[in-house]
C-alpha cells in the first residue's frame, strides 16, 4: 500500500474519484475515458481504487448500517422540496476508507476533500414577474459551476437588502467553491440561524469550510454541533488527526 501512495499523487486520485463517483462533466468524463484507452497505468490506477471502493464498503457493512441514508426532504424558498445530499456525502465517506489506506499523513485540506460533497443548488423556475429573478439567476451560473458571476449576481442583490438565509446559504457555497474565505463567515451566519431550513447543511460545510481554510480550532467546534452523528463521529476522528 505504501508503494501504491508513492506511485499516485493527489491530483490523480481526485480525478479517478471525479470519474467514479460520476461528478465530472460529459466533456471531462469522455476526455478521461480516451486517456484510458492510450495510458494502461491509469487504467490500472482507476481498477485498483475500485478495489479499494469495493474493500471499503464490505467493511462499512461489517461495521454498521451508516453508509444506507435515505434522501429526507427539507422546505427551502417558496416551499419547494430540496433532497438532502446525504447519500452522495456517504459514498464520499467509502472513498474516505480507501484513501486512509493510501496515505497516512493527514492535513486540514486533505480532510476537507476527502468529505466535501457540492450541493447541486435549488432547481430554477424563472418568469418574467418572478420576485426572485436575479436569485435565480445567479442559482443558474451556480449550477454551471461559474461561481465567481454567481456571486457577483448574489451580492448585487445583497446590495438591495433581499438577504435571507437561503441567499446566505448560497453565498456561502459559491464562496467556498471558490476557494475564497469569505465562505464562512456567510455559512456561519445561517449555521447560527436556528429558524433556518439549511442550519444543519450549513454547520457541516461550515464545519468543512474551517478546514479548507486551516482554521482547525474552528473545525472541532462545529463538527460536534453536525445532527448526523455517524458522519460527525467519523469526521472528527481524522480532525483529531491532524497537527496543529
Amino acid at each position: 500500500m505504501e508503494n501504491y501512495k508513492n506511485q499516485i499523487d493527489q491530483e490523480l486520485f481526485e480525478r479517478i474519484e471525479a470519474y467514479l463517483l460520476q461528478r465530472m462533466s460529459a466533456e471531462d468524463r469522455a476526455g478521461f475515458e480516451e486517456e484510458m484507452k492510450h495510458d494502461e497505468k491509469l487504467r490500472n490506477e482507476v481498477r485498483l481504487q475500485q478495489r479499494l471502493i469495493a474493500a471499503a464498503e464490505t467493511l462499512s457493512h461489517e461495521d454498521g448500517s451508516w453508509i444506507k441514508k435515505s434522501l429526507a426532504p427539507v422546505k427551502s424558498m417558496g416551499n419547494k422540496k430540496v433532497m438532502l445530499w446525504y447519500a452522495a456525502a456517504a459514498i464520499v465517506l467509502v472513498l474516505a476508507g480507501a484513501w486512509f489506506y493510501r496515505t497516512r499523513s493527514l492535513s486540514a485540506e486533505s480532510v476537507y476533500a476527502r468529505y466535501f460533497v457540492p450541493d447541486s443548488g435549488l432547481p430554477v423556475v424563472m418568469s418574467g414577474n418572478d420576485n426572485n429573478y436575479d436569485f435565480y439567476d445567479g442559482m443558474i451560473s451556480y449550477k454551471e459551476e461559474d461561481y465567481h458571476r454567481a456571486i457577483e449576481i448574489w451580492a448585487e442583490v445583497y446590495k438591495k437588502n433581499d438577504v435571507n438565509d437561503t441567499l446566505q446559504y448560497y453565498m456561502g457555497l459559491a464562496f467556498l467553491n471558490d476557494r475564497n474565505p469569505e465562505a464562512v463567515s456567510y455559512l456561519q451566519r445561517v449555521a447560527q440561524n436556528q429558524e433556518s431550513v439549511w442550519q444543519d447543511r450549513a454547520i457541516w460545510y461550515l464545519t468543512l469550510a474551517c478546514l479548507k481554510f486551516d482554521r482547525i480550532s474552528e473545525a472541532k467546534k462545529w463538527v460536534d454541533k453536525i445532527t448526523d452523528k455517524q458522519q460527525a463521529e467519523l469526521l472528527k476522528k481524522d480532525i483529531e488527526k491532524l497537527p496543529y
